[in-house]
């Protein structure tokens, strides 16, 4: 399952538990097919599981497990209501306790799945391959840019994995972290611990919508990292463990964007990574077991992400993605995923590891880390979260503090004033810069905007205010391309906020005008005017 990426924050949730069990008077001589059931609909073999439960059927009709395994097909199907149906008649026809007792426990996420999503819009692609689902209001800003990277991001696994996953391919999007908690086998405190904000499991992707975190995420290279996990699934037929699941959907999250591109971490995670070699606090791979989602903070998730992506980046560079392609079916065979990535190889995973720590980045003691910008949910409803309390340094977050005073009181230049008297007292702070920045520009300034914001850019790539205003500067001073990219930047973390969709808009030679001008009057925005 970084500033918070989803990726890494983008989790898989592999809690096992015996949902599928099947009773031992169905289980026996010429009905053993319907013991292969379970693991086909698991690997998402679903035609191939549907095709045994007609044989099955055929010799015990309306059994308990045949009843039972229908609704879990319904269930990876998408169909809640015929799931949940389906499933409490087989939990009133069967007498084994303890299929009774695991078919309940599903039988209740099953339930709330289905109330979860009953009143959920739908949106399919032209081709019916992809749908997203999400709640009716302001989400729907999501969905042309999410049909995009699904598109994209299936076109470029389906080249590395050598085949596609079946389709239709479902993106579901809920509210906040309760609701993703209620549909998943994470408790909220899990959730928010660990900054988790996606799922893969049954034969979906599941996100958190970026507006209930208060700087949203990096939610789109989240949808490629759960659809990464989605295809290992299919490829491995659900025998990949954490660790190679996640080290590959991280090192193929941005691949969407352009497969040539070099895997780099991003900042915080690098420093993270740097301080663990140093200290020899590197975790194992078998601590990553059963989740990520489950360390007991940001930073050991943050940290377990560098680890396994830059573990399958080194593996990558060495050996070819043919190679890996043939570790997976190793691992699809049964082979264990360590022995399956040394026999392709045809080393052992000891000196595989021996290359990856020798490659492992030092710290450098003279250049001091980015500040932490934790993942943080949304309190209740508030539609304008407070940022000043993530200002750590105390005379930076008062004068910050008076300058939003006045930046309400539409006092832009006063604004800056005291906006600039933060920045003197902490020039490496991204909220205070951000802020600087706004103000600068909505005086005129945009020259002194970009002056704020530069140094900063690289060591926080996922603060969206920074993209944003930087975006709007640029095209203030009439470099439309490079503004492009920023504004495109700052929609791919926090697609709520509709400055950079109208901005977008406003552009000459706008690649979608017609998209950006609909979020911009969506979320409330002024294609007339900029900041």
């Amino acid at each position: 399952m970084t500033t918070r990426r989803i990726a890494l924050a983008c989790l898989l949730a592999c809690m096992l538990m015996p949902w599928s069990v099947t009773s031992r008077a169905e289980n026996s001589g010429k009905n053993s097919d319907l013991a292969r059931v379970p693991a086909l609909i698991e690997a998402l073999q679903l035609d191939e599981a549907e095709r045994l439960l007609a044989k099955v059927d055929a010799e015990i009709p309306s059994g308990p497990s045949v009843l039972w395994e229908r609704s879990m097909l319904d269930f990876y199907r998408g169909d809640y209501a015929a799931a949940v149906k389906r499933s409490q008649q087989a939990i009133d026809a069967t007498k084994d306790e303890h299929a009774h007792k695991a078919w309940t426990e599903m039988h209740e996420l099953m339930r709330a799945t289905e109330e979860g999503t009953h009143d959920f819009q739908h949106v399919k692609s032209a081709d019916g391959r992809y749908i997203v689902e999400f709640p009716e209001g302001k989400d729907r800003v999501l969905v042309p840019y999410a049909l995009d990277v699904l598109a994209r991001m299936d076109h470029e696994l389906a080249n590395v994995m050598g085949h596609p996953v079946p389709g239709p391919i479902r993106l579901e999007v809920y509210a906040s972290a309760e609701s993703l908690s209620k549909v998943s086998t994470l408790t909220l405190e899990q959730i928010q611990t660990s900054g988790t904000v996606a799922l893969c499991k049954w034969n979906r992707l599941m996100i958190t919508s970026p507006r209930a975190l208060v700087r949203g995420y990096p939610w789109v290279d989240t949808i490629a990292h759960e659809l990464t996990h989605l295809y290992l699934t299919y490829t491995t037929q659900e025998k990949a463990p954490v660790w190679l699941q996640e080290g590959t959907a991280k090192l193929l999250e941005r691949r969407w964007r352009d497969p040539r591109a070099p895997y780099v971490l991003e900042p915080t995670s690098r420093v993270l990574l740097e301080r663990a070699t140093r200290d020899g606090k590197l975790l194992t791979f078998e601590q990553l077991h059963p989740s990520i989602a489950l360390l007991p903070s940001q930073d050991d998730a943050t940290l377990a992400f560098a680890q396994v992506s830059t573990f399958m980046n080194d593996f990558v560079l060495n050996q070819g993605e043919g190679t890996l392609r043939a570790a997976f079916a190793l691992v699809a065979g049964g082979k264990d995923a360590k022995e399956a990535l040394a026999q392709a190889a045809h080393q052992s995973f000891a000196a595989l590891e021996k290359s990856w720590r020798s490659k492992l980045p030092k710290a450098a003691n003279d250049v001091p880390a980015p500040r932490k910008l934790a993942r943080r949910f949304r309190a209740g409803h508030e539609e304008t979260p407070d940022e000043s309390a993530d200002v750590t340094q105390a005379e930076a977050r008062r004068f910050m503090r008076l300058g939003d005073l006045l930046w309400s009181a539409q006092h832009p230049r006063a604004a800056m004033l005291e906006y600039d008297k933060a920045h003197r007292a902490d020039a490496d702070d991204p909220i205070v810069a951000a802020r600087l920045a706004r103000a600068a520009l909505a005086g005129g300034d945009p020259a002194r905007s970009l002056a704020a914001l530069e140094p900063l850019m690289a060591r926080y790539p996922e603060h969206a205010p920074a993209h944003d205003v930087r975006g709007e500067a640029l095209a203030a001073l009439g470099r439309n391309d490079e503004a492009r990219t920023n504004l495109i930047e700052s929609i791919r973390i926090n697609p709520f906020d509709p400055a950079p969709h109208c901005a977008l808009a406003r552009l000459p030679n706008a690649g979608d005008a017609a998209t950006e001008r609909n979020a911009c009057t969506l979320l409330g925005g002024s294609l007339q005017s900029s900041r």
